[in-house]
């Protein structure tokens, strides 16, 4: 009995040393494959940046791999030591697995994105619109190259198997299986410090790569205590130097398909909606109804409008202005164009606004498509006139999708209050129809409101991540904390019990929301400050990192 035991037990251990081996050699493909992301990829611009990626290419595409034998190869070494079956299952796992890997990396070059069912049906629309039946085709090319990896996989099984004692025998696979490893810890470890830091040269890598999670700061450096509030010394420089902010805007192609709602928009803005006139307007139009959540508003009207329209925070408003051909127009609009939805900006009663505001307000007016055949429509007016009172009766008649707000709130933010970033303070109403399907959310912003809008008219790979930091409130609970916002020269973070403001010099303050009182040497927890402070950053290059 103690025989048999042995001599299944050499078995297994052999059949492991082939997987080893057999796995190695797909390294080798999934490395190759792997220098397409790694020549389709932006220049980073920095040494430490190339250093990251020849790292992290080394230590990723031998991590896919090996992650494949550890769940679908070892097992089967166990339970089924048995050779030729075990090679089968090995081909066929390892097949699939490198032509999804192909797939993708092809899609990637052609569009920026990873393979998932959205861009599958994309490509599929887009081979169509070459020739038809070109998807038949591109179906066909896949199958005969599966066809071949497959041949090409049993030759590596095979020969791999039949030469084991020989390979056994060298060192290169231990020497090999050292420098993956030491490439797969090194690049982790040099992003938790880009990650900390906002390195953008090695951050805008995080999804260069598929299946990529690299560590953040956030998740390993805060468990050590290996983080301060001294990072925040970044943003105050982007808070002071908000003309010389270097944009990544839109940060990718926008990989959209149109929607077919039929629906128009109208969105009516006014610099504040207090209670009389919210009063007022429910009154005339019992249809309308006002949304039971926070939505934040903004100090002034032109940062209110900048983060209305761009869906972006106000910080970066100066930067936009500074564009060498006049205002950058918001990336979402020549999308619209495409799908011929309409989108215009009126006036009744001009509002008091900065000369660039309105500069770049009357350029946008300019932008609409005229042959379409729904209509996003943005109106502004400095009071609730007889004229404005008509136009809302009229988007109620067609039944719009109606959304009424206020850019600034009641109780404007006054520094000299105890408590002066309080969420009642500095919320505005929201008002709307029941055409206008939005759902509850922990917090709202004024960057919520038109990926709102445009979710409507198109469904884009990466929703409005590419162009907003507002999202779409007609997801459930899409809006999570921390929620940050930029209110003049500060940054706001809100937690589930606690306020932080940030200033331009990396004073920080802190409120406790439950007790309404100050907080003495208040500490983001870094987490929360590292989560805040990426996602406000995220259009934002630093021109002395690129160097």
């Amino acid at each position: 009995m103690s025989k048999q035991r042995k001599q299944q037990r050499d078995k297994i251990a052999r059949l492991i040393s082939w997987g080893h081996w057999f796995t190695f050699v797909n390294i080798l493909l999934a490395l190759a494959i792997g220098l397409l992301y790694v020549e389709a990829a932006e220049a980073t611009g920095s040494a430490l940046g190339d250093l990251y990626l020849f790292l992290s290419w080394l230590g990723h595409f031998a991590f896919l791999p090996f992650i494949v034998f550890i769940i679908f190869i070892f097992p089967f070494c166990i339970l089924i030591p048995y050779s030729r079956v075990l090679r089968g299952i090995a081909t066929l796992v390892a097949s699939i697995g490198l032509i999804a890997l192909i797939a993708d990396a092809i899609f990637f070059r052609q569009y920026g994105y990873h393979l998932n069912t959205y861009s599958l049906s994309r490509l599929a629309s887009d081979a169509e619109s070459v020739f038809a039946g070109a998807s038949f085709v591109l179906v066909l090319g896949l199958l005969v190259s599966f066809v071949v990896l497959l041949v090409l996989q049993l030759v590596i099984a095979n020969l791999t198997y039949k030469r084991l004692e020989r390979l056994r025998g060298r060192k290169l696979g231990s020497y090999s299986a050292l420098v993956f490893v030491t490439c797969f810890l090194a690049s982790h470890s040099i992003h938790i410090w880009a990650d900390a830091n906002f390195y953008t040269p090695i951050t805008k890598q995080d999804d260069l790569f598929p299946v990529s999670y690299p560590t953040t700061a956030k998740t390993l450096m805060n468990k050590h205590g290996l983080l301060d509030n001294q990072q925040a010394q970044t943003t105050g420089r982007l808070l002071r130097d908000v003309k010389a902010i270097d944009l990544s805007y839109p940060q990718m192609q926008l990989l959209c398909a149109a929607e077919s709602n039929s629906s128009n928009s109208h969105l009516i803005a006014l610099p504040q909606l207090d209670a009389e006139q919210t009063k007022q307007l429910l009154t005339l139009f019992p249809e309308l109804m006002r949304y039971d959540r926070p939505v934040l508003g903004q100090t002034t009207l032109d940062s209110a409008l900048f983060e209305l329209v761009y869906a972006l925070p106000s910080l970066y408003s100066n930067a936009f202005a500074a564009a060498e051909n006049g205002m950058q127009m918001p990336a979402y609009l020549a999308q619209l164009n495409s799908y011929q939805v309409g989108f215009s900006i009126r006036q009744y009663h001009p509002l008091e606004l900065a000369p660039a505001t309105q500069a770049w307000l009357e350029q946008l007016s300019t932008t609409s498509n005229p042959v379409s055949a729904r209509d996003v429509t943005i109106e502004l007016a400095s009071t609730i006139s007889p004229a404005l009172l008509r136009s809302i009766r009229q988007a109620l008649t067609r039944n719009d999708e109606i959304m009424i707000i206020g850019l600034t709130p009641v109780m404007p933010v006054d520094e000299a209050v105890s408590f002066p970033y309080q969420v009642s303070r500095n919320s505005v109403t929201l008002l709307t129809n029941a055409a206008t399907t939005i759902k509850p959310q922990v917090m709202a912003q004024l960057t919520d409101i038109m990926p709102t809008i445009v979710s409507r008219y198109m469904t884009c790979a990466d929703e409005s991540k590419n162009w907003a930091t507002g999202v779409d409130l007609a997801e459930p609970e899409s809006k999570r904390y921390p929620i940050v916002a930029s209110m003049e020269s500060h940054v706001v973070i809100y937690t589930e019990d606690k306020v932080f403001a940030l200033d331009s010099n990396a004073q920080l303050q802190g409120w406790d929301r439950v007790k309404q009182t100050m907080i003495l040497n208040p500490e983001v927890p870094a987490p929360v400050l590292i989560e805040s402070l990426k996602e406000l950053k995220r259009f934002a290059k630093e021109p002395q990192q690129e160097q």
